[in-house]
């Protein structure tokens, strides 16, 4: 929680997250499927309820539920997942904090997406994409997506330009390096998602 304050402190205007599901089906904000790299503790997420994953850690540095940081964080999200075990739990989340349109849900799992747009036609899509440079149009039009969500290696000024011209948008991660920002920003890209906030905001200033 402490990380996405500082992010909007420091400019960013979206926050960019990932989630994960606990044995007891409630959804939690966390990278990682596995707790070790972070917490030390050598099990899975979904091996664990939801009151042992919020008792690891210590003051604000704990795991928080989507809930939690829907009410607790008022800036845009970009809600990125890799399982579609998380959909439900977390559209209802969204739904309930009144967050749908505040909320880009994005994966490069087909069949999640899929299964949101079954279960809402409301929810904000991107189709998070590593697999070359030509945007897939048919399937971002199948999915009502709103976005193309690229590897920042795969932006191309034309990929972009089919993109735009077919009405939607493109946002691409992860960029830290200053090159790499120059590289996509000239290409005509929407969104960028860095751990660089602070340099990417400067660098934005400097281009206007």
């Amino acid at each position: 929680m402490a990380a996405f304050t500082a992010a909007v402190a420091l400019g960013a205007d979206m926050i960019e997250l990932d989630l994960r599901r606990t044995r007891d089906e409630e959804i939690v904000v966390l990278h990682d499927q596995t707790l070790q790299r972070l917490w030390g503790v050598e099990a899975d997420v979904g091996d664990l309820d939801l009151t042992e994953v919020l008792a690891l850690g210590e003051g604000e540095r704990r795991i928080p539920t989507l809930g939690a940081v829907l009410a607790a964080v008022q800036a845009p999200l970009m809600i990125d997942f890799t399982r579609r075990e998380v959909v439900d739990g977390a559209l209802r989340a969204v739904q309930s904090a009144g967050a749908l349109g505040r909320s880009l849900f994005v994966t490069g799992n087909v069949e999640a997406l899929r299964m949101l747009r079954h279960l809402s036609a409301d929810a904000r899509i991107g189709l998070t994409w590593t697999q070359g440079p030509e945007p897939p149009l048919g399937l971002l039009a199948e999915l009502a997506a709103e976005f193309w969500n690229p590897v920042f290696s795969l932006v191309t000024a034309d990929g972009v330009g089919a993109v735009h011209t077919a009405g939607l948008r493109v946002s691409t991660w992860t960029v830290d390096d200053a090159e790499d920002m120059a590289r996509v920003v000239a290409a005509g890209v929407d969104a960028v998602v860095s751990n660089r906030v602070a340099e990417l905001v400067a660098f934005l200033h400097r281009e206007r």
